[in-house]
């Protein structure tokens, strides 16, 4: 399963591409989900569950190849604010369509000194790396267990 968002630069993250926005403090955001087959064809989520996470990372090396793509490197789970307050849900809005959202809060920025900061090209702000994994879960028509799919996104939010 893959997850695309409009307007995001495709970013590698440990050697990993994933997408990836920036934001700036304040800013909130609902992003809307629509689950597809390999056809393009809406999938029928009706049973399944989605929730998301996040988790702050410091940045050592940022390399800007095109203005579409950034490499992150030396990246490693910093120590988690322990003022982390955020508000990030996600809900179907309709499961048989395959249709939800995605709600990224206007303070996930971990609310002050204790986020860990990185350096981006261009900005003399102080900046974050965020990923919010949506965790995707059903029930698997052939065996019946439950399968789990993460999809991890990147956010870079900008302190103004």
């Amino acid at each position: 399963m893959s997850l695309l968002l409009n307007g995001a630069k495709t970013m590698t993250i440990a050697g990993t591409e994933m997408q990836c926005l920036e934001i700036y403090t304040g800013e909130a955001y609902t992003f809307p989900l629509t689950f597809t087959d390999s056809n393009g064809n809406a999938v029928n989520c009706n049973g399944w569950s989605i929730s998301p996470t996040a988790k702050y990372y410091e940045v050592a090396n940022i390399e800007y190849n095109t203005a579409d793509s950034v490499n992150l490197g030396n990246i490693t789970l910093a120590t988690q604010p322990s003022n982390a307050n955020y508000t990030l849900t996600a809900a179907f809005t309709n499961a048989n369509a395959g249709t939800g959202y995605l709600y990224l809060g206007n303070n996930i920025t971990g609310n002050g000194n204790s986020t860990p900061n990185i350096a981006l090209a261009n900005s003399a702000a102080n900046s974050t790396l965020v990923i919010v994994t949506l965790r995707v879960s059903r029930t698997s028509n052939v065996s019946g267990q439950t399968d789990i799919n993460r999809e991890p996104l990147g956010f870079i939010i900008r302190y103004q």
